[in-house]
């Protein structure tokens, strides 16, 4: 009967648990380390590609500004060339990335992503080479000794 003042305690201790709430369960709005809110998204969605594509224009204003070598007609700017094409591709690499990491979910913190490949690769099996010798040896008196009749 001195187990029930141990039991009692553990009782109280766990009821006390059970009222507190829990601090390490938490939902993505409440974690700020779980994901990243919409705001953020829509921002990373429309600067990146956005950067990309002002940067490719800018170069191109660059090029366009440079005097043309002898027999060469001037660089025009091509907005379908020199904004577009760095735009979608800004854009591609923005969605594979959200792709590839879960929809921006930050890894470490409180919660650690496990790794998912988009391909698996086959493992390697692995192939031992067994060799095989067979030593005949004589001794000084003429006798001959296999080894391999030790070994078995």
């Amino acid at each position: 009967m001195t187990s029930s003042p141990q039991k009692s305690a553990f009782s109280k201790h766990t009821q006390e648990q059970i009222q507190q709430p829990s601090t390490t369960s938490t939902t993505n709005d409440e974690n700020p380390y779980g994901q990243m809110s919409l705001t953020a998204r829509l921002l990373v969605f429309l600067l990146v590609p956005s950067a990309t594509g002002l940067i490719g224009l800018f170069s191109s204003f660059l090029q366009s500004t440079r005097t043309p070598p002898e027999g060469q007609e001037p660089h025009t700017i091509d907005l379908d060339r020199d904004f577009m094409t760095p735009f979608l591709l800004g854009l591609a690499f923005v969605i594979v990335i959200g792709f590839q990491t879960g929809g921006f979910r930050v890894a470490g913190g409180m919660t650690a992503m496990e790794r998912k490949f988009a391909l698996s690769w086959p493992k390697a099996k692995r192939v031992r080479k067994v060799r095989r010798e067979r030593v005949i040896v004589e001794d000084e008196d003429g006798d001959l000794d296999d080894d391999t009749k030790k070994d078995r």
